[in-house]
């Protein structure tokens, strides 16, 4: 008897989690049992399923376990919420699984500080418990927008780290967009007050929040505090102007969400949308698109597992009503989890006025479901076209075998100052950012692109031959002939000739090929061609990028970002404490260990005389 069906037939028959692992021990599916060893033995059971699609996927599923491990726990309750977490935190192949939630954005109010700063922050998990976190959220842009709007009402510190005082406040407490709690510019217990409102508005909780608002103006007025209370109106009238968009849709001001599902019938994609109506108004829309082509679930448990999913990690905002399209079996134990959070939360189907906004919700988990195969299907057609277009290169060409990876080469520089060269790294025909390289010329200053050309291919190949790292399958360098043959001739030197070097001329787009008289010459709408013209034009942006750092340094730059270990920061302060590099230089050793340190006095006094003899 095998290993798997020992394991399979003395499972226990209680309640719990499953896992089946593969034969390298990788989990490729989680599930939950109200009895274990009779669930497990399905799967190893011949049976016919109404849906071809689900019986293939189980299938290939059985042929891919290798052992299985399991949790026992006391109910199917805790073993619903344990499978939830093993999912989120495994991510199995064959589960269905919304994206991790630390991979969206959320609003962060760090309570446990002392001035608890407000920022858009991802994976909440990472942060204490003391802290708040409302969220998640799928557009960013769009909170950004409310943040950004909200803190004109309600200034608050939005730094990368905790307040700490400062002699001089930022560029927002300037702007009115800060309360200076870095300067004492407010007190904690005025500061805590504004980040509360802020946090009454992010929870949609607007009525009450002007409410109290309205409160204090009045207070203010009846005590003839005209300022205080012309204070509070104006902020009054900018949260009613920042809620007067919201279309009231409902009479009813519940906090509720409504759901919206589609799948397509190839049955490779789902989406769920939820509109969420605070207060009666849409505050916000949450939209899951999720590929389902090789996931091991029937049609009936699809909608049910993304939307507990869903709920399971938002139990701190929890709607008072969740709006479904459909009842499904086990509903009433997702609800007597979620209601141990939220105490009363109903979830139940629309009522006859609700079904317009279930409509738009179902409208748009569609929509969603159409992008996402409209946009399978412009990769696969892009990658047939790349595809098509180093096959055509290796034809014309006459290339030994398929350009998987092509270096691109370009020289930029202004009369030969501020030259630079850069290499960029095409894998299968696209642009792979992580081995690009840029190279600052050593050996011409005056105006040769050639000779520039001949180094950085110099330097490039010696660094690969000598590292013994993967030559390419072809070079191409941008320029013409000559270029061309500079190329070809380092490569000669270095007894790596038979890599395929061309050059692409630009002003005709002829490509030169060595001990060719005359050059190639495709058409516009030719494939490999547009691949040639994208490395060149690549290779000329990462090239250019370099030479405009290297003029403007030359430009805007000081004498001090010549001398090693003297960064921006150092420069900054000297420049700022001294006047010029004149004061700097007539300053003793004494003045300039009181700025910067020991060290870099000497360094500073040091490279000053040397920069000073050679002139």
């Amino acid at each position: 008897m095998s290993t798997i069906d020992l394991e399979r037939k003395s499972l226990p028959h209680e309640p719990g989690v499953y896992f089946f692992l593969n034969n390298i021990k990788t989990i490729i599916y989680i599930g939950k049992a109200i009895n274990l060893k009779k669930r497990v033995n399905q799967y190893f059971v011949k049976t016919n399923y109404n849906d071809p699609f689900y019986e293939q996927k189980i299938k290939e599923l059985v042929r891919n376990i290798h052992s299985v491990e399991y949790i026992v726990t006391e109910n199917e309750k805790e073993a619903k919420i344990l499978e939830n977490i093993q999912i989120k935190k495994h991510m199995p192949r064959f589960n269905v699984a919304m994206r991790d939630s630390k991979t969206y954005p959320w609003f962060g109010i760090f309570y446990s500080e002392k001035f608890p700063r407000i920022r858009i922050i991802r994976g909440p998990e990472k942060y204490s418990k003391d802290n708040q976190f409302l969220g998640p959220f799928t557009d960013k842009k769009e909170i950004t927008r409310i943040l950004r709007d909200l803190r004109k009402i309600f200034p608050y510190c939005s730094c990368k780290k905790r307040v700490k005082k400062q002699k001089t406040p930022c560029l927002y407490y300037q702007l009115k967009l800060c309360p200076g709690a870095c300067i004492d510019a407010i007190t904690e217990e005025d500061y805590m007050l504004n980040v509360k409102q802020i946090e009454m508005f992010l929870k949609g909780q607007t009525d009450e929040l002007k409410k109290q608002i309205n409160g204090k103006m009045k207070g203010a007025a009846q005590i003839q505090n005209f300022e205080i209370a012309a204070f509070w109106r104006d902020k009054l009238q900018a949260i009613d102007n920042s809620t007067t968009s919201q279309n009231v849709l409902l009479d009813r001001k519940e906090n509720k969400d409504i759901v919206g599902y589609y799948k397509d019938e190839g049955q490779k994609y789902i989406a769920m949308v939820i509109i969420h109506i605070r207060e009666g108004r849409i505050s916000n829309k949450s939209s899951y698109p999720i590929s389902i082509e090789d996931k091991i679930i029937q049609n009936k448990d699809i909608f049910p597992s993304i939307l507990e999913q869903f709920y399971q990690d938002l139990t701190h905002i929890l709607p008072d009503v969740i709006v479904i399209p459909d009842i499904y079996e086990g509903i009433n134990l997702f609800k007597e989890i979620l209601t141990e959070h939220k105490i009363g939360l109903k979830i139940r189907l629309p009522l006859e006025e609700e079904y317009g906004l279930l409509r738009i919700a179902n409208k748009n988990a569609k929509v969603m479901v159409d992008q996402e195969i409209l946009m399978e299907k412009i990769k696969k057609n892009e990658e047939n076209q790349i595809q098509k277009a180093l096959e055509e290169a290796k034809k014309i060409l006459n290339l030994p075998k398929i350009p998987r990876v092509i270096e691109g080469f370009d020289i930029s520089n202004i009369e030969g100052t501020d030259a630079t060269g850069s290499m960029v790294y095409f894998l299968e025909g696209r642009p792979y950012n992580k081995y690009y390289r840029h190279f600052n010329i050593r050996s011409k200053s005056t105006p040769d692109d050639v000779a520039m050309m001949k180094e950085v291919i110099m330097r490039r190949y010696t660094m690969l031959i000598e590292n013994n790292f993967t030559l390419p399958d072809l070079i191409l360098v941008d320029g013409g002939k000559g270029q061309l043959n500079a190329g070809y001739s380092v490569l000669k030197e270095l007894g790596i000739e038979g890599i395929p070097i061309i050059g692409l001329a630009k002003k005709f787009e002829e490509i030169f090929v060595p001990n060719e008289k005359n050059p190639i010459i495709l058409p516009k709408n030719s494939s490999s061609l547009k691949l040639f013209q994208r490395v060149r034009d690549e290779a000329h942006r990462f090239s250019k990028r370099l030479h405009k750092k290297q003029r403007e340094r030359r430009i805007t730059g000081s004498v001090l970002d010549t001398f090693k270990g003297v960064g921006p920061a150092t420069r900054n302060k000297l420049l700022k404490h001294f006047g010029s590099v004149e004061g700097i230089k007539k300053a003793s050793y004494e003045e300039l260990t009181k700025v910067i340190g020991k060290k870099l006095a000497e360094t500073i006094i040091l490279n000053l005389k040397k920069n000073y003899k050679e002139r």
